[in-house]
């Protein structure tokens, strides 16, 4: 299967639904109508553009139904969608631009400002770069009718997914057309049948939101595209469409619980709120609980293989009996996704700690234009993803950490998830990331980035005497910094360069 085969399967199956509502202007979309628009967006693409098949296509934007369409658009054309991250630097994105040989960037008129301080760049790289909506349709101009302007086969590239991981410089992750159509399969599979149901996301469409939108749509659901999160926003929208289902990360949570107690709104409609990729800590996770009510699902998988594992919301008895002792439990596997754990080339039984390798079609094609990088992480079927965890009797993964982030100090290894649980036990301690900073006595020293709590932040000697009491001496922490927020990826995922930097900043002043 293919993308815009996908679509039109959607557009057969629920001629009469609703399929997308924008939250901004109040418009909405029947299937065969926001179908129409992604096709005809692709041959518009086609007769604005001198590209071939495989061609690259850039686009920059926000989560509008605009970008939506064009993001569907570009792979229904056969190109290759590449989106950016617009919260990255020019230099970034120029270094993507220039790494993916895109041909065209494509923007919303909002990054008007950051594609003109490209300009120079984009030309150097001949890369045509447009707004988005030069590319629009006439008003009133009929599109239910129309079909993809070129064939797709499931082997044919769909698109490059820039992703720098939690450490080092990005890279794009190359998934098929065969890729995505196995990995909606899993997240159709996995979740509760959602026909007529409504999800709101105030997500990012970029690198592959987008994807698990379609998955809603194949479902027959109805899309609520809320714009940029804000907490009052999202409560307000909430209350509004009464959403039935909704994807967040953890950053979102704490903040919507901050901004909760001073308003009041009805959230009953929610029965199911997805959170992917960073782990709840178990007082997080109790809070939200308290507020939501039990709907919480978890999603594990990194961008070479979404939605591998997910844990449904009749789960949530279980976690809020044993918080500790399902810490870092994301679920079984998904329906077509293998997991086992390894050691090398050595398969480990359950149980034991090692490294997550998952296989199956959902998984990349491999890291583009990196050879060296691919045959590294895909040995033979097997994804090595570099984090570490163990399967339970059950077949239940359990995530424990990053191989690759070990720190190494004085000799002794220490695994930051180990230091970082012990700091969130802490009562002051809203959450903590623990990374390895260069030393030339040590070769590394262990240091932590700090949340505190709202309205209760403890001093660094308090932390250090907390520390002395639960960890052997080569594991506490030998530099705290306290931060308002851990810096994240769209996914959640903390970026540890970038803790890393804060770490030194605070050091030199």
């Amino acid at each position: 299967m293919s993308i815009p085969a996908l679509l039109e399967q959607a557009r057969r199956a629920w001629p009469d639904r609703c399929a997308l509502i924008d939250a901004d202007s109040g418009r909405s979309y029947g299937f065969p109508e926001l179908v129409g628009e992604v096709f005809a967006f692709s041959h518009r693409l086609l007769a604005a553009f001198d590209t071939r098949p495989g061609d690259r296509v850039a686009l920059l934007g926000d989560a509008t139904p605009a970008f939506l369409f064009a993001d569907y658009g570009v792979m229904s054309a056969g190109r290759v969608r590449v989106s950016l991250d617009p919260a990255l630097d020019p230099a970034e994105h120029l270094a993507q631009l220039h790494d993916s040989g895109a041909k065209v960037l494509l923007y919303c008129p909002s990054h008007a400002d950051r594609v003109q301080a490209l300009r120079p760049g984009l030309q150097d790289c001949g890369i045509d770069a447009r707004p988005l909506d030069s590319l629009a349709g006439e008003a009133g101009a009929a599109t239910t009718g129309l079909h993809p302007p070129v064939p797709c086969e499931p082997d044919r590239i769909a698109a490059l997914n820039y992703t720098g991981g939690t450490t080092g410089m990005p890279k794009a992750v190359v998934h098929t057309h065969g890729s995505y159509a196995a990995a909606l399969h899993n997240i159709v599979a996995a979740r509760r049948p959602w026909t007529g149901d409504r999800m709101l996301n105030m997500r990012p469409l970029w690198p592959i939101a987008a994807i698990s939108l379609l998955a809603h749509l194949l479902q027959g659901g109805t899309l609520i595209l809320g714009g940029h999160f804000e907490p009052r926003r999202f409560l307000e929208l909430a209350a509004r469409y009464r959403p039935t289902c909704t994807s967040l990360v953890p950053t979102h949570l704490v903040r919507i619980l901050r901004v909760l107690p001073d308003v009041h709104v009805d959230l009953g409609s929610l029965a199911c709120i997805e959170i992917g990729a960073a782990a709840m800590p178990p007082e997080l996770f109790e809070q939200a609980v308290a507020a939501f009510g039990p709907v919480f699902s978890v999603i594990y998988g990194l961008t070479e293989a979404p939605w591998t594992c997910y844990r449904p919301p009749s789960a949530a008895s279980e976690l809020l009996a044993d918080p500790a002792g399902t810490l870092g439990l994301v679920g079984p596997t998904t329906d077509r996704a293998e997991i086992a754990i390894g050691d090398g080339r050595t398969v480990l039984p359950a149980g034991t700690v090692g490294e997550v390798l998952i296989r199956g079609g959902h998984v990349m094609q491999g890291y583009w234009n990196q050879p060296e990088l691919t045959a590294a992480v895909l040995d033979g079927a097997w994804f090595h993803t570099g984090d570490l965890g163990c399967l339970d009797a059950r077949g239940r993964l359990r995530i424990q950490g990053r191989a690759k982030a070990i720190i190494r100090t004085g000799g002794k290894s220490v695994q930051p998830a180990e230091v970082e649980q012990v700091l969130c036990s802490h009562p002051s301690v809203l959450e903590a990331a623990v990374v390895g900073i260069a030393d030339p006595e040590w070769g590394e020293i262990v240091a932590a980035a700090i949340v505190a709590r709202p309205g209760s932040r403890p001093s660094h000697d308090e932390l250090a005497a907390f520390c002395r009491e639960r960890l052997s001496a080569h594991k506490r922490p030998k530099r705290t910094v306290f931060m308002d927020a851990l810096p994240r990826s769209h996914y959640g995922k903390v970026l540890t360069r970038k803790v890393q930097d804060a770490i030194a900043a605070a050091r030199q002043d």
